[in-house]
């Protein structure tokens, strides 16, 4: 359908305007509206279906490693009970003596604290997955050390993200030793005690992250306690700190 408009005559003193005749189609615009609308859901359906898939591979990693824990834990409950009922056996003979009794106490023991330990990273994993905690958000979950040589100490830090929606938290975390030299406080930073580290080591995860490394403690420096400091970034920003008394007596 078209419209036709006449033009009129020419008015003296008035401007003049060219008219031009188009054609009347209301439809083409909704048309071209609908197909923007179809293309914007397409793109929202392709990109909700990525990060779907996405965030399902980490998590089916992370229920597999839980799975194969709780499988580990069934076992050594499993060979305790068998211990236990030949222990009884031989106590009935009257056949076990103090040296296979101690054996198998020190036997028993070993799998109890393997029981402890596995119940621990089970816990941890339910934490991770089906957070229930009041403090949700980033976490500086525990600080392990152990040393093998005289002045060189390994360290593992652990950040946790407890949360219902699991997307990444980044960020950095700053690590210090404090004590005593020559009796007056002194505090190291990481970066002075392990080369191979920046003063604030980045962090990017969703469920959790270990940090690692190696420092050296210089001779003559007592440290008495480690500072964790950890600083996320975005719209959900946190600060944390949280200290951590040295494990190992005197450096």
């Amino acid at each position: 359908m078209a419209v036709f408009v006449s033009v009129m005559a020419a008015v003296k003193g008035s401007k003049q305007y060219q008219m031009v005749v188009v054609p009347y189609r209301p439809m083409y615009k909704a048309m071209i509206f609908m197909a923007f609308l179809v293309a914007l859901a397409a793109f929202s359906w392709l990109t909700y279906q990525y990060g779907k898939n996405e965030g399902l591979a980490l998590k089916i990693e992370v229920v597999e490693e839980k799975e194969h824990i709780s499988q580990q834990l069934t076992e050594s409950r499993r060979m305790i009970e068998s211990m236990q009922q030949q222990i009884a056996d031989l106590q009935v003979g009257g056949q076990i003596d103090d040296k296979a009794n101690e054996e198998v106490r020190l036997t028993i023991e070993s799998l109890q604290e393997e029981i402890a330990q596995l119940n621990e990273e089970i816990n941890f994993y339910k934490g991770v997955m089906v957070p229930n905690a009041a403090d949700k958000g980033l976490r500086i979950e525990r600080l392990d050390v152990s040393s093998n040589v005289p002045g060189r100490v390994k360290y593992s830090l652990l950040l946790t993200q407890v949360v219902d929606k699991h997307d990444y938290v980044q960020g950095g975390v700053q690590i210090s030793v404090l004590g005593q030299e020559a009796g007056l406080e002194k505090r190291f930073n990481l970066s002075e005690l392990d080369d191979d580290k920046d003063d604030s080591i980045r962090f990017s995860f969703r469920y959790f992250q270990n940090i690692n490394g190696e420092l050296v403690v210089p001779e003559g420096f007592e440290p008495r306690e480690v500072m964790i400091v950890a600083q996320s970034s975005g719209a959900n920003a946190q600060r944390l700190e949280k200290t951590f008394d040295w494990p190992l007596g005197s450096g």
